[in-house]
């Protein structure tokens, strides 16, 4: 386990200005060895969902502005292979082309000043949706529909 006062270099390496954001550049520009954040990272289990939500109650309470605004935007990962939730030959935006990719659409809120992602999700496409042993497999969404 990560000791308690080395947990926020997570956070900042995320925020930080690294070109690449993978556990071994965040550790190194946060004084912290890798294998360490590699073994914490391995072992935590994380509750997407309440850390969504407990980011909305911060953001509603913290930048509530009448010149917000919601942005949904989706983010194509290209991947290689069948197994990875969402995968299918589709629409990959950040490439610009068809191919194996995962798409994930997401919720900001925004402010002149401030953005903060509010809620994202993995797109399911069809034979995803439809297949619930496969679903159960992967560990998605139980209940799902296209």
């Amino acid at each position: 386990m990560l000791p308690r006062h080395q947990r926020p270099a997570i956070v900042r390496g995320l925020l930080s200005e690294l070109q690449r954001k993978n556990v071994e550049a965040i550790a190194l520009g946060q004084g912290v060895k890798p294998r360490t954040l590699q073994r914490f990272l391995e072992s935590v289990q994380w509750n997407h969902d309440e850390v969504l939500r407990r980011c909305r109650r911060i953001v509603a309470h913290e930048q509530s502005d009448l010149n917000a605004i919601g942005v949904v935007d989706e983010t194509g990962t290209a991947k290689a292979g069948k197994e990875t939730v969402g995968v299918k030959r589709q629409y990959n935006g950040n490439r610009g082309k068809v191919e194996n990719a995962v798409v994930n659409v997401a919720l900001s809120f925004a402010t002149t000043t401030f953005q903060c992602l509010i809620a994202a999700r993995t797109y399911l496409p069809e034979d995803w949706a439809n297949d619930r042993p496969r679903r159960k497999k992967r560990m998605s969404p139980t209940t799902s529909s296209f």
